[in-house]
């Protein structure tokens, strides 16, 4: 059975003998604002503690993987706002260029930020019958902001992002599949099961690396996520968008 390494504030982190670590979320809509920030931040502090060779699972519990930015913290916070999304944006930046292999495991839905945290894995795996995936800004009158725009263009074709981000389609797990958003959809009960056989084929004795390097795989994922990975740690929510960082 998986040991409990971290657990604060809904946020729990569980380590597997087999070097597969699984973040959970379970904060109800799991509504990105400062709090859940400071739990992934240490959540995230563990896991890069962790020896390898490893991957990283992360999943939530009930009906959102992430319901996307706190909506009701922003409204009463406008000074904070941009504070938060920027320590978020670095969560982001974090688990894309991770040394190890990341993978998301979409129970609900994921619209916006939760959409984003998808999209910083590696890979995507989405329960069927039930969530949709979306970028919500065109609904709610927002600019999508640099470092959301950057990684957004880092992982989705055009086509699916003039579809997705021009017209706020939401996209079920089917739809997601084609779109390329997510690699593998499959019924609830067979998530994480799917999920952990897509983190245990990334470890570097199944991959048949004769010489793997953490730092390396590191470097090769800023080099291929270059502007995503700038815009996400040089970026401001101000940065107008028409910049290049």
């Amino acid at each position: 059975m998986a040991e409990l390494i971290f657990d604060d504030d809904g946020i729990t982190l569980r380590a597997a003998a087999d070097g597969i670590l699984t973040l959970r979320m379970n904060r109800g809509q799991n509504a990105v604002n400062p709090a859940l920030i400071t739990s992934l931040s240490a959540a995230l502090d563990k896991v890069d503690q962790a020896d390898h060779p490893k991957s990283l699972i992360i999943t939530a519990e009930g009906k959102f993987f992430s319901n996307g930015l706190d909506l009701e913290f922003m409204m009463s916070n406008a000074v904070g706002t941009p504070i938060m999304i920027e320590s978020f944006w670095k969560i982001l930046a974090r688990i894309l260029v991770m040394d190890c292999r990341t993978v998301a495991a979409i129970n609900g839905h994921g619209f916006g930020a939760g959409l984003f945290l998808a999209l910083a894995c590696d890979f995507r795996v989405m329960r069927t019958s039930r969530g949709y995936l979306c970028w919500p800004e065109l609904n709610l009158g927002m600019r999508l902001a640099k470092g959301f725009s950057e990684l957004s263009k880092a992982k989705a074709s055009q086509a699916t992002l003039r579809e997705g981000v021009l017209t706020g389609k939401r996209y079920n797990s089917s739809e997601a599949l084609k779109a390329g958003l997510v690699d593998v959809e499959c019924p609830i009960e067979n998530l994480i099961e799917e999920a952990a056989e897509m983190a245990v084929a990334g470890l570097p004795e199944n991959l048949g690396l004769a010489n793997f390097d953490p730092e390396a795989l590191k470097l090769i994922k800023v080099e291929l996520y270059t502007d995503a990975y700038r815009a996400l740690t040089l970026g401001t929510v101000a940065t107008h968008a028409h910049s290049r960082l």
